[in-house]
């Protein structure tokens, strides 16, 4: 199966399975598209056409196109891509530097703001100090904040970044985050360490869509905790103020509301992280919570492209930059007046009636809308990955990518046999798929990588679904044959052990109370156990499985392996 094919094949057998159903002239439209290979105009169909005239089938058919190659890398040019990434890096970094320049005069009152501007501007600074309370609380929770995670560094690939290859006595850092290093390693009892400096944090580049690639930046490994901590607490703070970013459920169905009564919009904001100015934050954060989050940022940046300072506050890979970007957006919804928004990341849901002067607020502090993902009239609303026409749920699948190995063909099927049906073209093609790869069959699960789902009273009739007893006397557990992800076991010490050991060692000496442990129940650094790598590879296992409590997929009662 040649990959590029086969999603024509499969945006074929869509198209003419859904032409009864949806307008003609829209179907002939978007089929002589795909005749023409135009991925550009495929991955956009929904923008040639004017919702107004058309039914919810007809939306949910064209956002469906689009997902077959708007995100699919299999149509990407790796150099046009970095190419487009790099260009948006630097036209970020001027837009911030515009930003920065305008926004002086004002913050050093050079420049006097008007009136309703200056109220504004008060407005967002009280919001946010309500939120954030006082420094000093989160100054002595910090020691429990710190956290240390799997993810890359500056200095060392993901790879090589596992939590306890992280804690170790010798660190860079960038010089300011010292002030915060030195007495959280003093306090876990710690005298003899070594901070080194760097400046700088490690661009990358990673997938966006088939047009460009992304950046995102690695912190150095000292600064990294520290960003996290206050990521940890200002998640906490902002629960209390109805922004829970833990959960986009409350986005997706404000977006269903808004597309049927019309009176909430959603704003999506172009390169959002990417165009925090350093002024912004200055200016509307208190100054002891802008002194901690200027000093654990990265000033500079380093990559294949060269190095430089940043205009930007922070960029997409700092710990602070999801939950400050966050509370921007909040501070500006509170500011015009809102107070039923719902704020998550870039992704903004505000009453229709403070649509143009949250832009404009906006605007002026640096960021830009993206229009063509924002939506202040009509039935159509998108939020959070929802997508809503008139109340109906209209969201697609997307493919990101084909390849030959089992594990993904089995993802492409489970995904895309919710868009079958008795009879359907794509069906059949699935089943094709399916039958010429020799795909395994496995009882529903959750993991659409498992194995190609089918009934579990079917799998059970096929003997693939199987019963055995563990013990004499104890439970009867499913089991059958799945694609798990393939984990490489290497001897370091336990994760958890290390991590306590790294904490409390010689903690009795500097305090008491409940953090205080005798010699006899510190963990020893030297006692050795196998810690699971996770590896981006699957292979075939038996797992047991108990039955998932929600329904299984419609689909799986006539398509078949």
């Amino acid at each position: 199966m040649e990959p590029l094919n086969a999603i024509y094949d499969i945006c074929q057998s869509y198209i003419r399975d859904n032409r009864s159903s949806v307008d003609d002239v829209l179907a002939s439209k978007v089929d002589g598209f795909r005749r023409a290979r135009d991925v550009g105009a495929l991955s956009t169909c929904s923008l040639h056409f004017d919702w107004l005239s058309h039914s919810v089938d007809d939306w949910r058919f064209l956002r469906q196109i689009e997902a077959f190659f708007k995100k699919n890398a299999l149509f990407a040019d790796k150099t046009k891509c970095r190419d487009a990434a790099l260009s948006s890096f630097i036209a970020s970094e001027e837009q911030c530097s515009n930003t920065n320049r305008r926004l002086r005069g004002f913050i050093t009152r050079e420049v006097d703001l008007d009136l309703k501007s200056g109220e504004y501007i008060l407005a967002m600074q009280r919001y946010i100090i309500s939120v954030l309370g006082p420094f000093d609380h989160f100054l002595e929770d910090l020691p429990s904040l710190v956290k240390v995670t799997p993810g890359a560094t500056a200095q060392t690939p993901r790879v090589g970044s596992l939590p306890q290859l992280k804690m170790r006595l010798r660190l860079y850092c960038t010089n300011e985050a010292k002030k915060y290093l030195t007495p959280l390693f003093r306090y876990f009892g710690f005298e003899k360490f070594v901070l080194k400096t760097t400046y700088s944090n490690r661009v990358e580049l990673v997938p966006k869509n088939w047009k460009t690639d992304r950046t995102i930046a690695c912190e150095p490994e000292g600064n990294l905790p520290l960003q996290l901590a206050f990521d940890t607490y200002a998640k906490r703070k902002l629960r209390r103020f109805n922004v829970d970013l833990s959960d986009q459920s409350a986005n997706k169905k404000k977006a269903r509301h808004a597309s049927v009564h019309d009176d909430y919009v959603t704003v999506d904001f172009q390169s959002a992280s990417d165009t925090i100015s350093y002024n912004t934050v200055r200016w509307l954060f208190p100054p002891d919570w802008f002194d901690y989050l200027s000093s654990v940022r990265s000033p500079f940046y380093r990559g294949a492209f060269g190095t430089g300072r940043y205009a930007k506050f922070s960029s997409m890979g700092n710990g602070t930059t999801f939950c400050i970007e966050t509370l921007l957006f909040a501070a500006v919804c509170h500011a015009v007046g809102s107070r039923s928004f719902l704020v998550y990341g870039d992704d903004v849901i505000v009453e229709r009636k403070y649509y143009e002067e949250f832009v404009a607020l906006a605007k002026f502090l640096g960021f830009t809308v993206n229009l063509d993902k924002s939506f202040a009239s009509g039935p159509f609303r998108e939020s959070c990955g929802g997508d809503y026409f008139h109340g109906v749920d209209v969201t697609p699948v997307y493919i990101r990518n084909i390849d030959r190995r089992k594990a993904s063909l089995c993802h492409l099927v489970n995904s895309l046999g919710a868009l079958t049906f008795p009879g359907s073209e794509l069906g059949g093609f699935l089943q094709v798929i399916a039958k010429d790869n020799a795909l395994p069959a496995v009882p529903y699960t959750e993991s659409t990588l498992s194995g190609v789902w089918i009934d579990p009273r079917e799998a059970r009739r096929r003997g693939i679904l199987k019963r055995k007893i563990l013990r004499k006397g104890g439970p009867r557990l499913h089991y059958f044959r799945a694609y798990v992800p393939k984990y490489l076991r290497r001897s370091f010490v336990d994760s958890r052990g290390y991590y306590l050991w790294f904490l409390y060692r010689n903690a009795q000496a500097f305090f008491g109370g409940p953090w205080a442990v005798s010699s006899e129940q510190r963990y020893d650094p030297t006692q050795t156990s196998s810690v699971p790598i996770f590896q981006h590879m699957y292979v075939r296992k038996w797992v047991s499985w108990f039955p998932p409590a929600q329904a299984m997929p419609d689909h799986l009662m006539w398509l078949e392996n």
